[in-house]
C-alpha cells in the first residue's frame, strides 16, 4: 500500500508540481490550500508525512502544527515545513514544535523527495 503524503500549500502551481512528483514516486497524495482544510485532512486521512507551508490562509502553518501536536491521532506524523520567509524565529518555533525538517523556498523537488524518502524509511 502506498504511503500517504498530505501537502498543505496555498500556491496552487507548486502544490500541483509536488503532487505530480510525489505520485510518480509512488505516494498517495492529498492536498489542502489552507490551514483549516489541512488540519481536517490530516485527521481524516492520517497521512504518513505532511509537507506544510507556514504562511497561508485560514490560520497559518503554526496553528496547523500546534493542532497536530495536540491531537493523539496526529501528533506522531512527521512534518516538513516549507517557507518563503527567511525569518530565523520561524525556523526556531517550527523546530520547537517538533518538525522533522525545515526547507526554504525555492527548493528543489528532488531535495524534498529525498527528505521524504529518508524520513519514511
Amino acid at each position: 500500500m502506498a504511503k500517504k503524503i498530505l501537502i498543505v500549500e496555498d500556491d496552487a502551481e507548486l502544490a500541483q508540481v509536488l503532487r505530480i512528483i510525489l505520485e510518480e514516486a509512488g505516494f498517495q497524495v492529498f492536498h489542502s490550500s489552507d490551514a483549516y482544510g489541512g488540519t481536517q485532512l490530516a485527521h481524516k486521512q492520517r497521512p504518513d508525512l505532511i509537507v506544510l507551508d507556514i504562511i497561508m490562509p485560514a490560520g497559518g502553518g503554526f496553528n496547523v502544527l500546534r493542532r497536530l501536536k495536540e491531537s493523539m491521532h496526529t501528533n506522531g506524523i512527521p512534518v516538513i515545513v516549507t517557507t518563503g520567509t527567511q525569518d530565523a524565529e520561524f525556523e526556531k518555533e517550527a523546530r520547537r514544535l517538533g518538525v522533522k525538517d525545515y526547507m526554504h523556498k525555492p527548493y528543489s523537488c528532488k531535495e524534498l523527495l529525498d527528505k521524504i524518502t529518508n524520513i519514511l524509511s
